[in-house]
């Protein structure tokens, strides 16, 4: 008995040692950061001058955050990007990793090429996307004047009021489709052939196979991924920063630059802090409102 309480413990001293990293790491660059914030969006920080201050100013940061101009429109561009992405990534990922699952010629290939952007460092894809969408010298626009778009209809892409943003989104999903399509690709090979052969004996065709087996089957992984996606639309940072900073004007301001500019560019701690935190909050409450409809489901 004394031998097993003495394996006992030693089984929790190891157990501990091997999940200590993950636990300091996680307080360390998450949980402290997490909780700092919050207690900064409470106080008078919003100045290099003020940057230890410890004027407290209650909800005055987040009074600002909810009624200024500027904050306001970036929220709103925030939600349209995030709903061109979401949309965009669900709808291409689970087409593609249907397409993927089939057998044909090449298809490691294809399959390759679709990872790389994933594994590719952002500043190389924010170049090349800069290249290829140049409204006078790009691929893109030259093959439109090819086809016989006349010079002045040719779209300004990133330069443009209303085109930067979803083209932005548009990249961002190229980048990020990689995870949805393996994660799809995964549970529709865990689909039982037994079902499609059951299927095929009773004469359903191709798209009542995938509407009325595939899709129910994959509806686990579905709101879960959904609620991935749509997490990773509002933390989209990269995107922005590497393709249009923003322009042009303000035409791409996304919520996460923003608080990215408050804080580093003009030293406003307190006001990004609030800002992160009503983020966070927004976010709390869509995945809320997406639980509750898939309980309906």
């Amino acid at each position: 008995m004394k031998n097993k309480s003495i394996l006992r413990r030693d089984e929790n001293i190891y157990g501990w040692l091997f999940v200590a990293p993950f636990i300091i790491l996680f307080v360390v660059f998450k949980l402290y950061p997490m909780v700092n914030g919050l207690y900064i969006s409470f106080f008078e920080r919003n100045s290099l001058k003020n940057v230890f201050s410890d004027k407290f100013v209650g909800l005055k940061n987040y009074l600002y955050v909810l009624t200024n101009e500027d904050i306001r429109e970036s929220f709103i561009h925030t939600l349209s990007f995030s709903c061109i992405y979401t949309v965009a990534t669900m709808a291409l990922s689970i087409i593609l990793a249907v397409t993927f699952n089939q057998r044909f010629k090449g298809r490691t290939a294809v399959r390759t090429m679709f990872y790389m952007p994933y594994v590719t460092n952002f500043v190389v894809i924010g170049i090349v996307w800069k290249y290829l969408l140049n409204p006078f010298d790009g691929p893109i626009n030259k093959a439109l004047l090819a086809l016989g778009v006349s010079e002045s209809n040719l779209p300004k892409w990133l330069q443009s009021f209303t085109l930067a943003l979803p083209t932005s989104a548009l990249i961002a999903v190229w980048v990020g489709l990689t995870f949805a399509i393996v994660t799809f690709l995964a549970a529709i090979q865990d689909i039982p052939d037994d079902l499609y052969e059951v299927g095929m004996i009773e004469g359903v065709n191709i798209w009542q196979r995938f509407y009325y087996i595939t899709l129910p089957m994959l509806k686990p992984t579905f709101f879960m991924l959904l609620t991935i996606v749509l997490i990773n639309s509002f933390k989209n940072f990269n995107t922005v920063a590497g393709l249009t900073e923003g322009g042009p004007g303000t035409s791409t301001m996304l919520m996460s630059y923003k608080i990215y500019n408050d804080a580093f560019r003009y030293y406003k701690y307190a006001i990004a802090s609030a800002e992160g935190v009503v983020m966070t909050i927004l976010i709390f409450v869509i995945n809320g409102l997406l639980g509750l409809f898939k309980r309906e489901r």
